[in-house]
């Protein structure tokens, strides 16, 4: 039964997941460059992407599958450090293992793959701050983070909101604090605007936020999309039932976790909200709900006593992964 070797943290499942990533890549990359061309690109993306044009893109596609499968590990190192959960598992990992590679178009290199990586980082020092007597370092280096995930994806931006909620939830915050918060966003965009100004290539990155542009990164038509209607409509019936789980045990939860759980909520809620200012149709864009995904999902698999119904549900989610695959949904 696969979902028990991801339950029991079997070292099996070590071994499972690099290579269903690396399948999943290999697969991917069948059917489209490894490099996503984005359009109008953030500064510090558009770095990477020039140096990543210059690579082979089996070069590019290795990187990808490094990045995501470290994002697997980091997801399940998250939820055991911190105690999210009430019992230690690979299912938070094995969820997100699936969710990355739910879609092929997920799985090329695009800005939010970059993202990803900076926001679990960031999440994990935010967790630290739960009633830490010496916040400083943590609250900069976290605000700092954000900042530099929407330098990668402007909508990444929203996510300053998801963070300043969070640390009101997480402690007692004074003027201090916040300063320290401000501070830590400001700065790599004074350093990235300076360095642009100098080169002469501020305009190129302000231009699309002027008024006259700015319609070009509001886009719904994602909302009236039938493509993928099978597999949203189970991703959906997943979550309805996750979230009737995660209701039913939440008082059951200690405080601290319970405060991460709400915590994890408030970041799909956030990201969700990405997907109207994302400036294109490009179905990447929805990898960014991963992680939050993950997270809930894997709680699911743990939460039901009906491990036929776990394993049904893990089956059904990886015929459709498979399907996405063959059919070529990008």
């Amino acid at each position: 039964m696969i979902v028990n070797i991801f339950r029991n943290s079997s070292p099996l499942a070590l071994i499972i997941i690099p290579a269903f990533m690396a399948a999943a890549w290999i697969s991917a990359s069948l059917g489209t460059p490894a490099l996503y061309e984005v359009r109008q690109p953030m500064p510090l993306f558009q770095v990477v992407a020039d140096v990543a044009h210059n690579l082979p893109g089996w070069i590019v596609a290795v990187i990808g599958f490094l990045l995501t499968t470290y994002q697997v590990f980091q997801v399940n190192r998250l939820i055991e450090k911190h105690e999210v959960l009430y019992k230690n598992s690979y299912l938070p990992g094995m969820a997100y293992m699936l969710l990355i590679a739910y879609f092929p178009g997920f799985l090329t290199f695009h800005p939010i793959l970059i993202v990803n990586t900076i926001l679990l980082v960031a999440l994990d020092k935010m967790f630290k701050l739960y009633k830490n007597p010496s916040p400083t370092g943590l609250l900069f280096d976290t605000f700092m983070l954000v900042s530099v995930a929407s330098l990668f994806y402007l909508p990444a931006a929203a996510l300053m909101l998801l963070f300043f909620i969070g640390l009101f939830m997480l402690r007692t915050v004074g003027w201090r604090d916040l300063l320290t918060a401000c501070i830590g966003l400001v700065v790599p965009y004074f350093l990235v605007f300076v360095y642009l100004y100098w080169t002469h290539g501020l305009d190129r990155y302000l231009e699309p936020l002027t008024g006259r542009n700015a319609a070009s990164f509001i886009d719904v038509s994602w909302m009236t999309r039938y493509d993928y209607r099978i597999n949203l409509s189970f991703l959906l019936l997943f979550f309805i039932l996750t979230v009737v789980r995660i209701r039913s045990n939440f008082y059951k939860n200690v405080t601290r976790a319970r405060a991460y759980q709400e915590v994890i909520f408030i970041y799909l809620g956030v990201s969700l909200a990405t997907l109207g200012i994302a400036g294109s149709d490009a179905l990447y864009r929805f990898s960014i709900l991963t992680v939050p995904l993950a997270m809930m999902f894997g709680y699911y698999f743990l939460a039901t006593k009906k491990f036929w119904w776990s394993e049904l549900l893990f089956w059904m989610m990886a015929v459709l992964l498979v399907s996405n695959h063959i059919v070529g949904v990008y």
